[in-house]
């Protein structure tokens, strides 16, 4: 009984990982299509200012990535590392468990 609860808890972990791990691979690809978009936007604003013999500084054309860090960010990563900490020692001992 106990072996078959271990068994469907570790699927369910593992489904939950596949989840959250293709969740976050489609949040960065969305964030670097942007991110391609944007550096068309300047290159076109570039070319543009070129044409037009606009005095040309770099600076004009490098986005800088906003940092959205604050107190609520930092206090939601620490408890993401420690949920992290405890589902993987979770995973370490149901597996030790599952081999004996």
């Amino acid at each position: 009984m106990i072996k078959k609860c271990i068994k469907y808890l570790i699927i369910f972990i593992f489904l939950v990982f596949l989840f959250l791990f293709n969740l976050g691979s489609f949040i960065y690809k969305n964030k670097i299509t942007e991110k391609k978009e944007l550096t068309e936007e300047q290159i076109k604003k570039f070319e543009a200012d070129i044409k037009a013999g606009i005095e040309i500084d770099i600076n004009d054309y490098v986005v800088k990535d906003t940092n959205y860090q604050n107190k609520i960010t930092e206090i939601n990563s620490n408890i993401s590392h420690m949920i992290e900490k405890t589902f993987r020692k979770l995973f370490e001992y149901f597996i030790k468990k599952i081999d004996i």
